[in-house]
């Protein structure tokens, strides 16, 4: 290998860097990974909570996520269904509501309003390339214009918006005044539409992973073994020129022919680099900010709701929480889980923990049964206080980023290339989007190294 520690070096033991380390590896090219954390698996997270074991970040897959399921049948691990038989809670300005099926029950006027924003809003994202949204034949005025501006002109009632605020704040981390309508019509085509976004049975939340998500991870991290998944080493320097990448990695100055940075764009801008960046991709990260999300899970000896008819899952649009779902292990460990996103979880962490336990608890119990205010278990996990992720679920876009900027977004540097589910062009912000992503960045070292 010469001068060479190994043909790549890759920032980032998440889904999106190790599933370019394993492309890699099986076109034979040396590769090391190297990874801030003391764990692989990047935003997702499996850990024990109350003698069982949860996952703390992402862990769902679902249909039209085919290299999920792909990847989960070659590692041997199994899927089983998010369960969400029986009736749903929606609570809106504090009324609270049960129903059955895909829409809450509204007034008439609050779901003719909700509806033709979604009809429009799918409709509209169609029109937006998956690969250039900058491209788009309205880029210019959607990037120039928040999601919120776009719908207050269709959506006016305050059952419908708060259904709405619920979803928003759920599926980017943030609320719809900071979202740039073209990101987030890229992101909605990127997925095929907002029923893949909001859905469980048929959606991106309908199955999840026997054990864990971050089981993916893990699996692929120890196939290729400890000396070339080496933790507990961030990468603080790259120096980068036409003949290769000098990486300074936890004390360690490792050299390649190519890199690839597969950590959050957020973070991606901490690292520097010299020579410094292109302007474009600078200005790009600069602008990218994490979504905040708190992932709480209440442990109970039975799953009570079960017994009262009701499916687990809830959409408030009162905060704090936005939506719980049924989180109950296939071993019978039964588990609420409650999302805390957008503007209710900034700050979270800096409250009060049984002030923070009894609002979330207390949420619970009005919507299912006073047996929720009494826990086995109690965990949070606040994404935005993981130093090496910064937020969940996503990086975020401001108006003016994917026009101004948008190009920088996976072009590579001389021998520097980029990854992350932000990235993809399929299933943006998901598991299978980082692994997309991950398969992508690989392909042009390949590519390039010839």
């Amino acid at each position: 290998m010469g001068d060479y520690d190994a043909d790549v070096v890759i920032a980032g033991a998440g889904l999106a860097g190790l599933s370019a380390a394993r492309v890699l590896d099986a076109a034979g090219v040396s590769v090391l990974v190297v990874e801030a954390r003391d764990r692989v698996g990047g935003r997702t997270w499996s850990a024990p909570v109350g003698g069982a074991v949860f996952d703390l970040g992402g862990q769902w897959i679902g249909p039209g996520q085919s290299r999920m399921y792909r990847l989960a049948t070659e590692l041997g691990l199994e899927t089983f269904p998010t369960f969400e038989q029986g009736t749903k809670v929606v609570e809106v300005r504090g009324r609270i509501t049960t129903y059955d099926g895909a829409m809450p029950k509204l007034s008439p006027l609050a779901l003719v309003q909700l509806q033709l924003m979604l009809q429009r809003l799918n409709a509209l994202a169609r029109r937006v390339p998956r690969d250039a949204p900058w491209q788009a034949a309205r880029a210019e005025r959607h990037d120039a214009t928040t999601l919120e501006t776009w719908r207050r002109l269709l959506v006016s009632h305050p059952a419908a918006r708060g259904v709405m605020d619920a979803a928003i704040r759920t599926i980017f981390g943030a609320d719809a005044g900071e979202l740039s309508l073209l990101h987030v019509l890229h992101y909605v085509n990127a997925a095929g539409g907002m029923g893949a976004l909001t859905e469980t049975k048929g959606g991106f939340q309908q199955d999840r992973i026997r054990g864990g998500a971050q089981q993916f991870a893990s699996c692929i991290a120890a196939a290729l073994g400890p000396e070339r998944v080496q933790l507990a080493r961030p990468v603080r320097l790259i120096l980068h020129d036409r003949d290769g990448v000098t990486l300074i990695a936890g004390g360690s100055r490792l050299r390649a022919r190519r890199a690839i940075v597969a950590v959050p764009l957020p973070l991606a801008d901490r690292i520097e680099y010299s020579p410094a960046l292109p302007t474009l991709r600078s200005q790009l990260t600069q602008r990218a900010g994490m979504g905040a999300t708190v992932k709480c899970l209440a442990l109970y000896d039975r799953p009570f709701w079960r017994a009262r008819g009701f499916s687990g899952e809830a959409v408030c649009g009162d905060g704090p929480i936005a939506v719980t779902y049924d989180n109950t292990t296939p071993d019978g460990q039964a588990a609420l889980l409650a999302f805390v996103v957008g503007r209710p979880a900034r700050g979270w962490s800096e409250r009060a923990p049984a002030v923070r336990r009894g609002e979330i608890l207390g949420s619970l119990a009005r919507w299912f049964g006073a047996e929720a205010l009494r826990p086995t278990a109690y965990h949070e996990t606040d994404w935005a206080a993981q130093p090496w992720s910064g937020g969940c679920p996503i990086a975020t876009f401001p108006p003016g980023t994917l026009t101004g900027f948008g190009a920088a977004l996976r072009a590579p540097v001389e021998c520097i290339h980029w990854a992350g589910t932000e990235l993809a062009t399929t299933c943006s912000g998901f598991m299978e989007g980082a692994v997309a992503s991950g398969e992508h960045a690989a392909a042009e070292v390949i590519e390039r190294l010839g």
